[in-house]
C-alpha cells in the first residue's frame, strides 16, 4: 500500500509551541506509512536544521 502524503503548513519555523509540536508530529509518524512535507509561508527559523537532520523536506513559499 502506498504511503499517505501529508503536507503541514506553518508561518515560520521559529522556536515556539506550534513549531515544536509540528516537529514532534513530523518526526513521530511512521515513515513506512506516511510521507511528510512541511510548507513554510514566510521564512525559515531556528528549527529548520532539526527538520533537515530528520530528513523532513521543507519548502518556503514566501
Amino acid at each position: 500500500m502506498p504511503r499517505k502524503r501529508i503536507l503541514q503548513i506553518i508561518p515560520t519555523l521559529d522556536r515556539a509551541g506550534a513549531e515544536k509540536q509540528l516537529l514532534l508530529l513530523a518526526t513521530g509518524l511512521p515513515r513506512d506509512e506516511f510521507e511528510v512535507h512541511v510548507c513554510v509561508l514566510t521564512r525559515l527559523g531556528p528549527l529548520w536544521p532539526e527538520f533537515q537532520a530528520a530528513g523532513i523536506p521543507v519548502t518556503v513559499v514566501g
